[in-house]
């Protein structure tokens, strides 16, 4: 387990990172989606949130499974089923019963699709996608 504490000066709140699809801002709060539905508002802002993540990972030795998209989500790789840049949309899933789409820019899908292409082995040679370098 991969537990974050948010300490405010009127509340605490204890977040399991491995049950967050994503984080989005809201002005000066965040909201948490976790995989399941529940959600959770705390007050600090998405870039204080991901200097605590990061934070989190790395005095646990651990790679960082969040990544930021722009100026208002921070998303989860661990839940990553599909990046469609025609339709602008994200979806994140437990490949179970729960998924999540998001509306997120092109030029952010763009890059993050191939951040996550070259991290993955897998035909690239497929109608649509990039040669392999040889």
């Amino acid at each position: 387990m991969n537990i974050i504490c948010i300490n405010t000066r009127d509340e605490l709140n204890l977040i399991d990172l491995d049950l967050v699809a994503c984080i989005n801002a809201s002005g000066n709060y965040s909201n948490v989606m976790y995989i399941d539905g529940n959600k959770l508002m705390v007050s600090v802002g998405l870039s204080q949130f991901e200097a605590i993540i990061k934070d989190a990972y790395r005095k646990q030795n651990m790679a960082n499974t969040f990544v930021r998209l722009g100026r208002s989500v921070i998303v989860n790789n661990r839940y990553l089923s599909q990046i469609n840049i025609l339709k602008q949309k994200l979806t994140l899933s437990d490949r179970g019963t729960h998924a999540y789409q998001l509306s997120v820019p092109k030029n952010l899908l763009k890059s993050y699709k191939e951040l996550i292409r070259s991290s993955y082995s897998g035909n690239s040679n497929l109608p649509g996608g990039a040669p392999e370098e040889k």
